[in-house]
């Protein structure tokens, strides 16, 4: 009987995880249209034979090799689940990278999830060890229905049929993604179509030395509000509480998630889809690649540069890449007491806000600091009902919901910025503070559409530009050079123009932005508006 019981044992434990197989199958959707589905789920088929074909060739155990590839490609798709859950972007392969270098985040993320793949290894180490291997003349059928399978599977990976990597949509192409950013990830600078002293991997030295600076240098101190965007953007959600004052629609590359994009693109000074399919993983090809501009130019007139992160500094590298471009003091979770004792998902603002305060105090140096926050993260999960006085027939119950929570969190982030403002306005030294909102929220991307949103736009945020001397000064930076959307890689120019300081660097970027209306256009990617060369342009009026 005990016999019978382990000849039976490796079907048992292989089953359910490849039977998991069918379930993927079923959730997963392709691309628009009839032969977008087809491709993916034959994706998903051929990947799985060839994955447990080539295990049987090498172990020749049928169960352990099906229940081994089935765990492979369930584990990838439970991976993409969990980060599109937390950072609204498809898995690619530089996050096996991550999950090395970041595992205590990672497994506060999804640790069932983690424990049950880890669990179902284990198991199958126990099939390798019962399961009795076949007979050699099998591996002849096995070689050629390999052979034949991997033929198929590598003519979808052909050009032809790429996938767009960019897909912001949960369960969609989730297996040609991960494999086809195996080898289409890398970074590639753009050919420029004009000399350029802003663009694109590496800085003009000699254009960024200031000309001018200000007599008494302001600390500056750059908020990035966490999945923040005005609500009103919402078409048929009512929008009744207070918003940042002094906002201004902002241009952002993500929606939903990839925060480390819109860091980069400030810190950076360039637009990261300028740079290939590798843009969203830009975070983790920075460092020992891009240079930092503002936070390094600042470094080189004396400032103290500090970066103030509400997660450990290894997650998704994001203390290295904002070394590589111009941190000096990276302030993590870890360090700031008030944070370490919270979840990651559930820090108030004041936290960092606070921890601002103690450095402007702190430090005799002037400082440059990067703020980044937390409280509007997803999920929106508290249950609310519908508010018809505040969402309109056109949105669903669980639209509503998100939105109602979405804005019961608005109100304490604006209240907590405007005690910081308060707490600034009263020390001795001035300080510039630019706040901006990152992305929509990863809930907010996934359930709602492009035809929710006004002008159909779900890459459109905001910034506000505050000065302690001076007020709410957004307009005045801005000084004429009012569009549409101001692109976030901007951010730098505006800011250091209106603190005072004078640089090529400055002047060819903000033409720039005069002649591409607030977009970061003209480098192989789109041509600026006029044709002509931004460089022949007047320049801007200068800023008080």
């Amino acid at each position: 009987m005990s016999f019978i019981w382990l000849r039976r044992l490796p079907f048992m434990i292989a089953l359910p995880v490849t039977l998991f197989m069918f379930y993927v199958l079923t959730v997963e959707q392709g691309s628009t249209g009839v032969w977008g589905g087809i491709y993916n789920r034959l994706y998903i088929i051929l990947a799985w034979v060839m994955l447990a074909v080539g295990l049987f060739l090498l172990s020749r155990r049928p169960w352990f090799s099906a229940g081994l590839a089935s765990t492979v490609i369930g584990g990838l798709w439970i991976g993409a689940a969990i980060k599109y859950q937390f950072l609204g972007s498809q898995l690619v392969a530089p996050d096996l990278i991550v999950a090395a270098l970041s595992a205590e985040t990672l497994l506060e993320m999804g640790l069932l999830p983690t424990l049950l793949v880890i669990g179902y290894l284990l198991l199958l180490l126990i099939v390798f060890a019962v399961e009795k291997p076949l007979t050699a003349w099998q591996r002849k059928h096995a070689s050629l229905t390999f052979g034949s399978v991997a033929l198929l599977f590598m003519a979808l990976n052909i050009p032809a049929f790429y996938i767009d990597l960019q897909w912001t949509s949960q369960y969609q192409n989730t297996l040609p993604i991960f494999v086809q950013s195996i080898w289409r990830t890398q970074l590639e600078e753009p050919t420029q179509a004009h000399k350029s002293s802003y663009c694109c991997f590496k800085s003009d030295k000699v254009a960024e030395t200031f000309t001018a600076t200000p007599d008494k240098k302001p600390n500056i101190i750059v908020i990035l509000e966490e999945s923040t965007f005005p609500p009103e953007e919402v078409l048929n959600f009512k929008a009744q509480d207070k918003f940042f004052k002094d906002a201004y629609p902002l241009k952002v590359y993500t929606a939903g998630g990839s925060t480390w994009v819109q860091e980069i693109s400030f810190l950076h000074g360039v637009a990261p889809p300028l740079y290939g399919n590798g843009w969203k993983s830009i975070n983790l090809f920075a460092p020992g690649r891009l240079d930092g501009r503002i936070a390094r130019q600042l470094a080189g007139l004396g400032y103290k540069t500090k970066t103030i992160y509400p997660i450990a500094g290894r997650f998704y590298g994001g203390q290295r890449f904002h070394e590589q471009l111009g941190i000096q003091d990276f302030i993590d979770c870890k360090a700031m007491p008030e944070c370490a004792k919270r979840k990651w998902n559930k820090m108030p603002d004041e936290v960092f806000f606070d921890e601002a305060v103690k450095q402007v105090k702190l430090n005799e140096q002037p400082l440059f600091t990067f703020v980044a926050t937390m409280r509007q993260h997803s999920p929106h999960e508290k249950s609310t009902t519908f508010d018809t006085s505040r969402c309109k027939p056109g949105l669903t119950e669980k639209q509503c919901s998100i939105m109602l929570d979405y804005s019961e969190r608005m109100k304490l982030s604006v209240k907590a910025y405007e005690s910081l403002l308060a707490q600034l306005k009263k020390l001795p030294e001035r300080t510039i503070v630019v706040a901006f909102g990152d992305h929509i929220p990863g809930d907010v991307a996934a359930y709602f559409t492009e035809e929710d949103f006004y002008k159909q736009d779900r890459f459109r945020t905001f910034f506000n530009i505050w000065d302690s001397a001076n007020g709410f000064v957004t307009h005045k930076a801005l000084e004429g050079q009012e569009f549409e959307t101001i692109d976030i890689a901007m951010l730098d120019a505006l800011t250091l123009r209106y603190a005072g300081f004078e640089s090529r660097y400055l002047t060819d970027k903000l033409v720039h932005m005069q002649e591409c209306s607030g977009s970061f256009c003209g480098f192989g990617v789109d041509a600026p508006i006029s044709g002509t060369r931004l460089t022949q342009l007047n320049t801007p009026p200068a800023s008080p």
